[in-house]
């Protein structure tokens, strides 16, 4: 068990083990689109079963609703999930204060300058990792007065965000860890020190960032320049490498709790569906990011049974904000049918949406 007193002594031991041991397959790596799709769809369950798929939807936005309401009582995020919208429409919507026909995905404002939706599914990430206007006007193709516009008006729709991902990140250097809803830590023991030396190298790592700059404009350089160039990136490096490792501890401490949190929904979702698996005779074959994916027999394939998979992975856990649970039918892995696209009489779709023979299901009933 690793707790507060020995997490270095185990960690220690971790990182000075040379015992090479299989990591098994990552099947997230497999892509999801092109011809990552012909390779997941290689993947089947044993003849006379079918797979039983069931993905937590929107987990991280439904995290960050449920803590900006408890610690803040803001309640404008967590409104959207319980009036059952489309979370980036309606988000676009109340910045903007736009129609919801400009909104909608891949739509423009009514000036066809920038996609409502679009911005604000990246703004999302934007503001929790504590990106600059700059960067983000550029990231999105837009001007800065476009960026600083929707900075300004997500802080005045949701008031709390940007508290929450500050909170968040001086509990991390106060206390050097964050932890989950659930009291899981990650810890960045070495952010203190690291913190310290980004400091004082800043004003160096400017001078040495102008001096650069002021190079490189210079239209004829001659071998002294191109010397003093090549100085300056060595000395540029290091000092760079350890502010992007503080950087990258900031984003990743938010992440950490956000990210942290809704894995662990999807454990605790994972021990009930084992305990449903364990009784009724099937399998628990993989999760894969926020998705569980189970197989049974074609036999036992009802629409109360795909519904006791959704209410574990929808009910095990409760929060201020509803979780929801899309779960699909798969003979293969990415051949999706929902309950009302199956015919649980017949046992097999009610049309074939994908190209596959009848004989795929024959004997299944």
């Amino acid at each position: 068990m690793i707790n507060d007193q020995n997490y270095h002594d185990i960690v220690k031991k971790l990182v000075l083990n040379n015992e090479k041991v299989s990591k098994g397959s990552n099947l997230q790596n497999i892509p999801s689109r092109g011809d990552g799709v012909r390779v997941r769809n290689m993947f089947k369950p044993r003849d006379g079963w079918v797979f039983v798929s069931a993905d937590l939807s929107q987990i991280e936005p439904r995290i960050m609703a449920h803590i900006m309401y408890e610690r803040y009582n803001d309640n404008s995020l967590r409104q959207i999930f319980l009036d059952d919208r489309d979370l980036y429409t309606t988000m676009a919507m109340m910045v903007f204060n736009l129609d919801e026909k400009y909104c909608v995905d891949k739509a423009y404002d009514p000036t066809g300058t920038f996609q409502p939706r679009r911005m604000m599914k990246t703004g999302v990430l934007a503001k929790s990792y504590d990106q600059k206007a700059h960067r983000f006007a550029s990231g999105m193709g837009v001007s800065q007065d476009v960026a600083e516009m929707f900075y300004e008006k997500f802080d005045d729709t949701f008031v709390s965000f940007t508290t929450m991902v500050q909170d968040i990140r001086e509990f991390m250097k106060q206390n050097g860890y964050t932890e989950t809803l659930f009291g899981r830590k990650r810890r960045f023991p070495n952010f203190k020190l690291l913190e310290q030396q980004v400091r004082k190298n800043e004003g160096k790592l400017r001078g040495l960032y102008i001096d650069r700059a002021r190079l490189q404009k210079k239209k004829v350089k001659t071998s002294n320049d191109e010397r003093k160039l090549h100085e300056i990136e060595i000395m540029i490096e290091p000092l760079a490498e350890k502010r992007n490792e503080m950087e990258y501890m900031l984003r990743a401490c938010f992440n950490a709790v956000i990210q942290g949190s809704g894995a662990d929904v999807l454990k605790k979702n994972m021990i009930q569906i084992f305990d449903i698996c364990k009784a009724k005779g099937w399998e628990l074959n993989a999760s894969i990011h926020d998705e569980v994916k189970i197989s049974m027999p074609f036999t036992n394939l009802t629409r109360s049974h795909v519904d006791l998979i959704t209410q574990a992975m929808s009910d095990t856990v409760k929060l201020s904000v509803p979780l929801k649970s899309d779960t699909v039918i798969e003979p293969r892995w990415m051949m999706e049918y929902s309950s009302d696209e199956w015919d649980f009489e017949s046992g097999r779709p009610y049309e074939l949406k994908y190209g596959e023979s009848k004989e795929l299901y024959m004997g299944s009933v």
